[in-house]
């Protein structure tokens, strides 16, 4: 008896009939004079990025240029804004111990130097999913400034600023 009720009941979905077609919001019925209705189909998509700083430079009396990646991955934006990525030296790009000091430069993409803070050393535009800049540290290791042994050194920080 369960099998032929079973069998009953998937005829009626199965066999053609008096249709009506139900979506999101709207009900159409044979007297509401319609045959037709619409949903919106939609995803929204927040702004997203995943920015690669490099973990460290080091110098040495033999390795006096160091390169380094930055990287840009995974971005979404909105329409008509940028992604930069501006660098800010604490000590104005001198390795310090003390009151001792040993400069050092960068150049961004093998170009560019950095003059002063708060410089843009990378711009993602929207619409593009990566971006990259190579960093080049160099130093020439002037030892007049070195005033006391011990660790020299600077912090840079990477601010990702979105307009």
């Amino acid at each position: 008896m369960k099998k032929i009720l079973s069998m009953m009941l998937l005829m009626c979905f199965i066999l053609p009939g008096p249709m009506i077609l139900r979506t999101a919001g709207e009900t159409i019925t044979q007297a509401s004079g319609g045959n037709s209705g619409s949903l919106t189909v939609d995803y929204n998509a927040g702004v997203t990025y995943t920015v690669t700083i490099p973990a460290s430079v080091t110098f040495s009396d033999t390795e006096k240029e160091v390169e380094r990646a930055l990287q840009v991955n995974n971005v979404v934006l909105n329409a008509g804004s940028k992604l930069n990525i501006n660098l800010t030296s604490l000590n104005h790009f001198k390795m310090m111990c003390g009151e001792g000091y040993i400069e050092y430069s960068l150049k961004v993409n093998h170009n560019e130097t950095p003059e002063g803070n708060n410089y843009t050393v990378l711009t993602v535009p929207a619409g593009e999913n990566t971006g990259w800049a190579i960093l080049n540290f160099s130093t020439d290791l002037q030892k007049e400034h070195v005033l006391y042994a011990g660790n020299y050194t600077d912090t840079l920080t990477f601010t990702v600023v979105i307009n």
